[in-house]
C-alpha cells in the first residue's frame, strides 16, 4: 500500500479529523511537524501522537536531549499527556523540574500533578523558591491537587500582587483543606435539638402545600405558595419527617444587611455562609467538620464563581469546608426573575427515614409523598377496606396503612411482575396481611365491598392520547360505582379532570376534594368522590 500523502494541506486535514489514526511510520514527520507549527496546529499534532501510545512518548524522550525550545516544552507536554501508559514517564518528568526551559518545566509541573506518585509533591515544594510567578501559578494548581500538609502550609503563606496565583493559590488551599479534612468523618444528628426556634422551608409538589401544611400544624405553618410551607422548628430536624407530603426542608438564610436585595448571586452566598444563622445551624445539627457544598437552582456548576464564593467564605469561616464531594449540607441559590436571590441550607447528609419501605421501583410507580398526599386525602377509618386497583409497587397501600388503622388492604393490578414488587414493599413495611391479586379494575369484585379506593391509575405520557385513557378512567368509574360501600370514598389522581369529575357524576359519584397537582411535566388532578349514603353495592 502506498504510503499516505501527509504534506502542507493534507497534514492539516488529516490532523483536523477525528479518525485520523497515525501510522507507526508518520510518527517522525509529526515530530519534525510539532517544532514548527503554530500553538492550535501543534495541539492536534499531540492528540494525534497520543494515539500512538507508549512508542510516541520512547521516541519524544529520545528526541528531547537535542531539542531546542519550543520544541523541549512541547515534547515535555506530549510525554505528560502520556504518562499514564508510560512506565519512565513520571521519572523522567521529574528531572524535567530542573530543565533550563522555563516552559519544560511548567509542563512537568503540569503533567506530574497529574500523574501524583511517590516523591512528586516534594519535587515540586522544592521547586517554589526558584520560579517565576508563571510556573508558581503551574505549582500551585498542582499542588493542589496531590498535595497533603506541607503544600498547604506553603500555599497558605502566599503573598503575591499577581490576581492569578492567588486565586490558583485559593483555589488550592480549597482542594487541600477538603481533602485533608475527609479523614475526620462527620454525621449530622436527626436527635439534636434545635438550638433555638428556627425558621425553616418545606418544599412540596407543587399544589400539595395546603396538604403539607395541615401535616405540619404542630409546627405553626404559614403557606407562602402552591408548593412551600413556612414553619418554626424547635425541636430536632427528625420531627419535620412526621409530614410524609413534603418532599424535603431546609433553613432560609439572610443574603445582605437588612432591607438589602442584593443583584450579585456571589455576594449573597458568600455573606448567607457567612452569617451568624448559618454558623449556628451548622454547630447545632453537625458532629465532625462543617462540609457544605453550593448548588446553583438556576444549573450549572458555575465553578469560577463557586471556588470565589468558598474562598471568601474561608476567610471569614475557616471552620467551614467547601466540599462538592462529601458534603453534609447543600447551600441552594435560587434566582428568580424580578425577585431577591434566595439562599437556603439543606441538610444533605440527614437520612430520610419515612420511605425506606421502598426495596423496589417500577417507573410508573407513585412518588411516596405523592401516594401520602393521596391517603391524606381519603382519611384514615379504622373499619376501612381499602382497595387498590391500580397497585404497581403497593405505594398507596403503605401510606394508607401509614396513617392509620383499617380492617383489610387489598391490591390488584393486571401485571403480575409489578405485583411481586408490591409483595417485597409490603413485606419490608411489616404489612403481610394484605391481599394481592392479579385481575382487571374494570370487572374485579373485592372480597367485601371497600370503603375506600385509593389508586394512581395509568397514565405518564399516554394522557395525551384519550383513546388510551378515556375508556379505562370511564369503565372503572362506572365500576368503582356499583362496588363502593354506601359512603365509601373513592381518592385517585386524574390528568384529564373534566372527563372524569363528569364521567363520576353521571354514575352516582358526588366530587368532595380537588387539587391540581404537579407531576414532572404535565398536571393532573388529585380527586375525592363519595358514594351515596343510602345506596347499596350492587
Amino acid at each position: 500500500m502506498a504510503p499516505r500523502d501527509l504534506s502542507g494541506e493534507a497534514l492539516r486535514e488529516a490532523l483536523r479529523s477525528r479518525g485520523y489514526q497515525p501510522a507507526r511510520a508518520e510518527l517522525p514527520l509529526l515530530l519534525e511537524q510539532l517544532k514548527i507549527a503554530d500553538r492550535d496546529e501543534a495541539e492536534l499534532i499531540e492528540r494525534a501522537l497520543e494515539r500512538l501510545g507508549l512508542v510516541a512518548s520512547e521516541e519524544a524522550r529520545a528526541r528531547f536531549a537535542s531539542a531546542r525550545p519550543p520544541e523541549r516544552g512541547r515534547l515535555c507536554r506530549l510525554i505528560g499527556r502520556l504518562g499514564a501508559r508510560d512506565p519512565e514517564a513520571r521519572a523522567w518528568l521529574l528531572g524535567a523540574l530542573t530543565d533550563e526551559d522555563p516552559k519544560t518545566r511548567r509542563n512537568a509541573m503540569i503533567a506530574l500533578g497529574k500523574l501524583g506518585g511517590e516523591g512528586v509533591e516534594a519535587a515540586l515544594l522544592a521547586r517554589w523558591p526558584d520560579e517565576p510567578v508563571e510556573n508558581r501559578r503551574s505549582l500551585a494548581a498542582a499542588l493542589g491537587k496531590l498535595g497533603g500538609p506541607d503544600a498547604l502550609a506553603l500555599l497558605s503563606t502566599v503573598e503575591t500582587d499577581d490576581p492569578e496565583l492567588a486565586r490558583l493559590s485559593g483555589e488550592a488551599r480549597l482542594k487541600l483543606t477538603r481533602t485533608l479534612g475527609r479523614a475526620q468523618s462527620g454525621a449530622i444528628d436527626p436527635a439534636r435539638p434545635a438550638p433555638r426556634a428556627l425558621e425553616a422551608l418545606c418544599h412540596c409538589r407543587a399544589g400539595l402545600s395546603e396538604l403539607a401544611a395541615s401535616e405540619l400544624a404542630a409546627f405553626s405553618p404559614r403557606i407562602l405558595n402552591e408548593e412551600t410551607v413556612r414553619v418554626t422548628l424547635t425541636g430536632p430536624l427528625e420531627a419535620l419527617y412526621r409530614a410524609r407530603t413534603i418532599l424535603r426542608f431546609g433553613f432560609p438564610l439572610p443574603t445582605g444587611a437588612r432591607g438589602a436585595s442584593p443583584s450579585d448571586p456571589g455576594e449573597a452566598v458568600r455573606f448567607a455562609l457567612s452569617s451568624p444563622e448559618a454558623l449556628a445551624i451548622l454547630r447545632a445539627f453537625t458532629s465532625g467538620p462543617l462540609r457544605y457544598r453550593i448548588e446553583w437552582a438556576s444549573g450549572g456548576h458555575r465553578r469560577g464563581l463557586t471556588f470565589r464564593v468558598a474562598e471568601k467564605v474561608a476567610r471569614a469561616r475557616p471552620e467551614l469546608v467547601n466540599d462538592p464531594t462529601e458534603s453534609l449540607w447543600e447551600v441552594v441559590v435560587t434566582e428568580p426573575p424580578g425577585a431577591p436571590i434566595a439562599v437556603e441550607l439543606w441538610p444533605r447528609g440527614l437520612a430520610d427515614p419515612r420511605f425506606t419501605y421502598r426495596r423496589v421501583h417500577l417507573p410508573a410507580s407513585s412518588h411516596p409523598t405523592l401516594a401520602a398526599a393521596l391517603a391524606r386525602v381519603g382519611g384514615a377509618r379504622p373499619d376501612d377496606v381499602v382497595w387498590d386497583p391500580f397497585a404497581g409497587a403497593g405505594t398507596e397501600l403503605v401510606e394508607r396503612a401509614r396513617l392509620g388503622p383499617y380492617r383489610r388492604l387489598i391490591g390488584t393490578d393486571l401485571d403480575p411482575a409489578a405485583l411481586e414488587s408490591a409483595r417485597e414493599n409490603l413485606a419490608a413495611a411489616s404489612l403481610s396481611d394484605v391481599t394481592l391479586a392479579v385481575a382487571d379494575a374494570r370487572t374485579f369484585r373485592p372480597p367485601e365491598p371497600p370503603t375506600l379506593i385509593l389508586t394512581n391509575p395509568p397514565m405518564g405520557r399516554r394522557v395525551l392520547d384519550s383513546t388510551l385513557t378515556g375508556p379505562l378512567y370511564d369503565a372503572f368509574l362506572a365500576h368503582a360505582a356499583k362496588t363502593l360501600a354506601p359512603s365509601g370514598r373513592l381518592v385517585w389522581i386524574s390528568p384529564r379532570w373534566e372527563d372524569t369529575r363528569a364521567r363520576a357524576s353521571a354514575v352516582g359519584l358526588r366530587a368532595t376534594f380537588r387539587q391540581r397537582v404537579d407531576m414532572g411535566g404535565f398536571f393532573a388532578e388529585l380527586q375525592a368522590f363519595s358514594a351515596g349514603a343510602g345506596r347499596r353495592p350492587a
